[in-house]
């Protein structure tokens, strides 16, 4: 059964930017999450549950940017979060 010609996407670029959004962008959110948290509480507590959460929030990333419907909001999303990392890493290295 083919999809709803509604919901899909009309032009090459929405698409392709949903596509490196979902994957390079989430991909780079999710490996700041991780290094913030481990700057914050200690590298021994994080990495042993960076190895089961890493995969969890990298996918969550993935369905919100599909579940945005417009790819610059995706973005924009990501943005936030990768600028409030940086924040974080920039504080916790004061």
């Amino acid at each position: 059964m083919p999809a709803n010609k509604k919901y899909l996407m009309s032009t090459r670029l929405g698409r392709t930017s949903k596509i490196l959004a979902a994957i390079l962008g989430s991909l780079v959110a999710s490996i700041l999450v991780h290094v913030v948290l481990a700057l914050w509480f200690g590298s021994s507590n994080i990495v042993p549950a960076t190895m089961m959460t890493f995969l969890m929030l990298w996918v969550t990333f993935m369905v919100l940017v599909y579940w945005i419907e417009k790819p610059w909001k995706s973005w924009l999303m990501l943005l936030l979060v990768m600028i409030m990392c940086g924040l974080g890493i920039y504080f916790a290295k004061m």
